[in-house]
């Protein structure tokens, strides 16, 4: 995490030599949906991502985004059923379960946006599509289970942005994620609705 914002901030420092170029800082609140849903019933609140966009005109842009999310619940004295490697036996535990889920997703962006660039607020739609690592890591008592893989991932999402001048404004937005499950399902499909709010670096056109 900490590696993206460094390269946050060297591309915000680099924005004002960039042409027809937007770059976002956003933070994020996830909901869990199904199967996340299920193994975490807690919204994320700890998650952000960092988005690049190139204008081709005024209506269009193409760009990528990287982010992180996770997932975390504490369910206190519950009974679960448990397998061990190496062992077909199944085991009754009780105790208190520490469940995570990590989400890095990784994904290449199009926009289209419904005005032009002289309005004061600017609506758009867009789809992302790409890959999502994901970790998955259970631990009860001394025991931990941790699995991670990548899935294909896409990312329809809706929102808009407000320039506040030449060179920055701010965006706001809701996107629907989708990953494939993996490893024979041990990695759930991944849904979820997430909530952007962030600041935006613009470059001249």
């Amino acid at each position: 995490m900490k590696k993206l914002f460094i390269i946050a901030i060297c591309l915000f420092g680099l924005s004002p030599f960039l042409k027809a170029q937007m770059l976002n800082l956003n933070y994020q609140i996830s909901l869990p949906m199904n199967q996340v849903k299920d193994f975490t019933d807690n919204a994320s609140f700890r998650g952000f991502d960092l988005e690049y966009h190139h204008f081709l005109g005024e209506h269009f842009s193409v760009g990528a985004a990287i982010g992180w999310n996770v997932y975390y619940q504490d369910k206190k004295h519950t009974s679960g059923n448990f397998t061990f490697s190496g062992n077909d036996n199944i085991y009754t535990i009780t105790g208190n379960q520490y469940r995570y889920i990590n989400t890095v997703p990784m994904l290449a962006v199009g926009r289209y946006y419904f005005t032009d660039n002289t309005t004061a607020v600017r609506p758009f739609f867009g789809v992302g599509i790409g890959s999502s690592w994901t970790e998955k890591h259970l631990e009860v008592g001394q025991f931990s289970s941790t699995i991670s893989r990548w899935q294909f991932a896409v990312a329809p999402e809706l929102g808009m942005y407000i320039p506040v001048n030449d060179q920055f404004g701010f965006n706001a937005g809701v996107r629907y994620n989708y990953a494939t499950k993996a490893a024979n399902g041990r990695i759930p499909e991944i849904q979820s609705f997430t909530f952007n709010i962030g600041v935006i670096f613009m470059s001249a056109r």
